[in-house]
C-alpha cells in the first residue's frame, strides 16, 4: 500500500473545496451513485414507519464559483474517507471525534472508550472508522470464547415421513400428483440465527477489504491486522448463511448479553458503505458509515443503561400501529414503564448554537409522536455548543409539554453526558 498520499481534512455536512482532473470529477460522481444505489436498497422493509426519516449518507460535488478547476465535495451523515488515487480526503463526525468516540462507547458497558482508540494514539478522522471495525472484532473474539449460541429456526422440507408440523393442502397436492412427500414445518436447533447471520456477514466485509488497493490509513500495518483478525473469526461463522433485512432489528436478550458489542458493531458495518471505481488512471473509493445510526444506538443505549427504571422501559420501544394499519409510529425512546408511558424522545443528529437555533419545525415529528402514545411530555434531543440554552425552547401545545435536551459539545464528553442525563431526569420528574 502506498503511504505518499495527500491528505484533505473535513467534516461532515461540510464543503471542501478541492482542484480535480475531469478523471477524478468522474470518479467521485461514480462513487456518488454507486451509494446512492446501496442507500436506497438498505431495508425497504422500513418504508411505511413513520420514524424512519431521511439521514442516509450522501456525496455532493459541484463546481466552484471561483474556478472552473475547482470543485466542492460534501459528504453528509457520514464519516469515512473517500480516496482519489494518491489523495485521500478524511470526514469527521460534526460533534467532533471525541464526542463522536464517546456516544458510541455508550453502546456497551464492557469500555469507558475504545480500547483500539486509545491504544493507537491520536488518530486522524479517515482512521476513525477502521478503530470501530478493530472494536467489532473485539466483541466477535469474545463471543467466540464464551461460545457462538444456537437456536431454534422454522424449517420447512418435504420429506417421506412425519416431523413436526403438516402441511396438509401441500402434502396433499404432492399426493395427488404422484409425489411421495410430506410438506413439513418443524423447528432445528441450529447456529443459524440473526445474530449469528449479522456477526458472519460484517466479518465478511472486513475480510475483503484488502481487495482494495485503494485504501488508507495512517499506519500500513492496521488494514493488515484487521483482515487478517477478521479471517480467522470468518472461519467459526463461514457456513452460516447472509443476514436478512429484517435481522438488523434483532436485539440481546440476557442469554445473549455477552454478544452485545459485537451486535452493535455488526449493525453500524452492514448500515455503512462502500464503493469503488476505476476511471481512466484513477482508482478510486468510498467507505463511510452512517453517524446517525451510532448516534442514536449510543445515546439510547446511555439513557437505558443510567435513568431510574421508572423512567425507561425497552431499549427499542414497540412501535404503535395508525388506525388505518398503513403506518407505524417508532419514536426512538419511549419513558416510564411498559404499563404506563410517560414520554416520547426523539433523537435528532443536529447541532443547536444561539444563532443557529433550533427550529419549531423540528417538533412536528415529536408531536406525531406523543399523539400516537397518548403522552403528556415530549423530548427532542440534539447537540448543541455552550451558548445555546434548552430550557428557552419549552413548549406547551395543548395538554403537552415539550422539551429541549442537549448533549453541549463545548463541554469535556464524559460531562456533557452527564448534563444531559441530568436534563432529562429533571424533565421526567417534573
Amino acid at each position: 500500500m502506498n503511504e505518499l498520499k495527500t491528505e484533505y481534512n473535513t467534516v461532515e455536512n461540510e464543503s471542501i473545496e478541492i482542484t480535480l482532473s475531469g478523471d477524478e470529477v468522474q470518479a467521485i460522481r461514480e462513487l456518488r451513485k454507486k451509494i446512492s444505489e446501496k442507500t436506497n436498497s438498505i431495508d425497504d422493509e422500513n418504508q411505511n414507519d413513520i420514524n424512519q426519516v431521511v439521514v442516509k449518507p450522501e456525496i455532493s460535488i459541484s463546481r466552484s464559483l471561483d474556478d472552473d478547476d475547482s470543485y466542492e465535495i460534501k459528504v453528509n451523515n457520514a464519516i469515512g474517507q473517500i480516496v482519489l488515487g494518491e489523495r485521500v480526503i478524511n470526514i469527521a463526525p460534526k460533534i467532533g471525534s471525541n464526542h463522536f468516540i464517546e456516544i458510541y462507547s455508550k453502546n456497551k458497558n464492557k469500555y469507558k472508550d475504545l480500547a483500539i482508540y486509545k491504544n493507537q494514539g491520536t488518530a486522524d478522522s479517515g482512521d476513525l472508522l477502521f478503530l470501530i471495525l478493530f472494536d467489532f472484532l473485539e466483541g466477535v473474539e469474545d463471543v467466540v470464547k464464551k461460545g457462538i449460541r444456537k437456536g431454534y429456526k422454522l424449517v420447512n422440507e418435504e420429506l417421506k415421513f412425519i416431523k413436526g408440523h403438516v402441511n396438509v393442502l401441500k402434502t396433499t397436492r404432492n399426493l395427488l400428483s404422484g409425489k411421495l412427500a410430506i410438506d413439513t414445518d418443524y423447528e432445528e436447533f441450529s447456529i443459524d440465527t440473526p445474530l449469528n447471520r449479522l456477526i458472519k456477514s460484517a466479518l465478511f466485509e472486513i475480510k475483503t477489504l484488502h481487495s482494495s488497493e485503494s485504501l488508507h490509513v495512517t499506519s500500513s500495518d492496521f488494514i493488515e491486522t484487521l483482515v487478517s483478525k477478521a479471517s480467522k473469526l470468518y472461519n467459526h461463522f463461514e457456513f452460516i448463511p447472509d443476514y436478512l433485512a429484517s435481522d438488523l432489528r434483532v436485539n440481546v436478550d440476557r442469554n445473549t448479553k455477552y454478544y452485545e458489542q459485537a451486535l452493535v458493531g455488526a449493525k453500524n458495518i452492514l448500515q455503512s458503505y462502500g464503493a469503488e471505481v476505476t476511471v481512466g488512471d484513477i482508482t478510486a473509493s468510498a467507505r463511510m458509515m452512517n453517524t446517525f445510526m451510532v448516534i442514536e444506538n449510543g445515546l439510547r443505549y446511555f439513557l437505558n443503561q443510567n435513568l431510574p427504571e421508572k423512567f425507561m422501559c425497552n431499549s427499542k420501544p414497540t412501535s404503535k400501529n395508525s388506525r388505518d394499519g398503513k403506518y407505524s409510529f417508532n419514536p426512538d425512546l419511549v419513558f416510564g414503564t411498559i404499563a404506563e408511558n410517560i414520554a416520547t424522545g426523539d433523537i435528532k443528529y443536529k447541532y443547536w448554537t444561539s444563532q443557529n437555533k433550533f427550529s419549531r419545525g423540528d417538533l412536528q415529528q415529536s408531536i406525531t409522536f406523543t399523539n400516537a402514545y397518548k403522552v403528556q411530555k415530549g423530548i427532542i434531543i440534539g447537540f448543541s455548543d455552550s451558548s445555546f440554552n434548552p430550557s428557552k425552547y419549552h413548549d406547551k401545545i395543548g395538554d403537552i409539554d415539550f422539551f429541549v435536551s442537549t448533549w453541549d459539545t463545548g463541554k469535556d464528553p464524559s460531562k456533557a453526558s452527564q448534563k444531559l442525563l441530568e436534563q432529562i431526569t429533571d424533565i421526567l420528574k417534573s
